[in-house]
């Protein structure tokens, strides 16, 4: 088993290499379709993504389908000591890039309380069946998910699904509920 630090490094720059391919694309049209397919989903009037970056799942067919279906949709804003809220994101909201460069609200933003939010569709590098989940490595998702009331539903992708645990997992890591893949969806605790 590798450490963190040793499998987040070769399995994003596996998924850095899938960038810009018709595989990603297809096989996140298909998880699209399964996520929106699901009772989470459906039931979900607040949902939290994030604004992707390449080598993520593209997030923004998600959001358009919330908009569309009438939901709000809140992203992630980091605060200093490795914490992190969500932000309603709305026309008014100003998205710049952070210095850890990921697409996040600076100004004209409005905070949602966690048990606002309904539904967390949480990314990652890779998932199990079980819900274990290997994160970009700042723990913000962990520490925000610790006492999340609501649910969590994950995507992977045949690049980010794992039938087993192939990273040190540690007491502070956050299973989500749920992981969407391409072959059957697996339900966590």
């Amino acid at each position: 088993m590798q450490t963190k630090v040793e499998f987040r490094k070769e399995q994003r720059q596996r998924l850095i290499d899938q960038v810009d391919t018709w595989q990603k694309e297809k096989e996140e049209l298909a998880l699209y379709l399964k996520l929106f397919a699901t009772k989470k989903w459906q039931e979900a009037k607040v949902v939290a993504l994030t604004l992707s970056q390449p080598e993520e799942l593209d997030t923004k067919p998600m959001i358009m389908a919330a908009f569309q279906a009438g939901k709000r949709v809140c992203v992630p804003k980091t605060l200093p000591k490795r914490q992190m809220v969500f932000v309603e994101l709305t026309p008014e909201v100003q998205i710049t890039r952070s210095k850890f460069g990921v697409l996040e609200p600076t100004a004209n933003y409005h905070q949602l309380a966690k048990d606002q939010i309904d539904l967390i569709v949480v990314p990652g590098l890779a998932y199990t069946p079980t819900g274990d989940r290997l994160s970009f490595g700042g723990g913000f998702f962990d520490r925000y998910l610790a006492d999340y009331p609501g649910k969590t539903i994950a995507l992977a992708n045949k690049s980010r699904y794992f039938t087993q645990v192939q990273w040190e997992v540690e007491p502070t890591d956050i299973q989500v509920q749920e992981v969407i893949n391409l072959e059957e969806n697996k339900r966590a605790n």
